[in-house]
């Protein structure tokens, strides 16, 4: 895998992590780096391991990683952060990142509730939604994914992981509902196929699920195949 880019601390930690489950094929995507490209207010200079597996997942400019991949500061780089006074919510963003990547989240929690309080901005909830569904809190990570898309309803990885959160709960149609919101801005997003196909599983529609996995396979065999068979024996076609 290619070597992170790394800057100066002040710049914006932008990363877009997928953790692959591999017993229950879900997915979750941490950061989307579109932001950088569609704010104005994002840094253009990322910490991303983003140019190696982009195919693997469906997802443009996307990493696959198992049990997960988080690109990392430079040794002094982390230093300068850690001894960063925060002043905008841009610094506490920042700083919640980097609780966040060190398993902290109670800290990232206040973090990113302090970027909120300066800037109530659609990325800073989905930050601190992410950091609630690692908690396991699924009903403060739905609140906040759903402010994030009361913010911008273009937000795909908010419609995504807020699906997850749902099938975490149990919650089949309102986790379909979701990734059907994804899957109708990002056709090729394999992840949510994949999801999708469970939460069809979990509510006993195997017909559905299976349209789903194959819609995964078809798009992009070179990720999918190796994992294919671990799905439910009615999915596979098996005996």
């Amino acid at each position: 895998m290619c070597a992170p880019k790394r800057g100066r601390s002040q710049q914006f930690i932008t990363t877009v992590i997928v953790c692959w489950r591999m017993a229950s094929f879900s997915f979750r995507i941490e950061v989307r780096l579109s932001d950088a490209e569609r704010r104005p207010t994002m840094r253009q200079q990322l910490f991303s391991t983003l140019t190696v597996l982009v195919a693997l997942v469906g997802l443009s400019r996307a990493v696959v990683a198992q049990p997960m991949a988080i690109a990392t500061l430079t040794p002094p780089e982390l230093q300068e952060l850690q001894r960063l006074v925060p002043r905008s919510a841009e610094d506490y963003y920042n700083l919640g990142l980097m609780h966040q990547g060190r398993g902290d989240l109670a800290a990232a929690i206040d973090a990113f509730s302090q970027a909120i309080k300066l800037n109530p901005s659609a990325d800073y909830y989905f930050a601190r939604g992410l950091a609630y569904y690692d908690q396991g809190d699924m009903q403060r990570a739905i609140a906040d994914f759903t402010t994030a898309l009361g913010d911008d309803p273009q937000f795909i990885a908010a419609y995504y992981n807020r699906g997850m959160a749902y099938l975490a709960l149990q919650n089949y149609d309102a986790a379909i509902a979701d990734f059907d919101a994804a899957l109708a801005r990002d056709p090729q997003f394999v992840a949510a196929y994949y999801s999708r196909g469970m939460a069809h599983f979990d509510r006993g529609n195997v017909e559905l699920a299976q349209r789903d996995y194959e819609r995964a396979r078809a798009l992009n065999p070179a990720m999918t195949a190796q994992y294919y068979d671990r799905a439910p024996r009615p999915l596979t076609g098996g005996p």
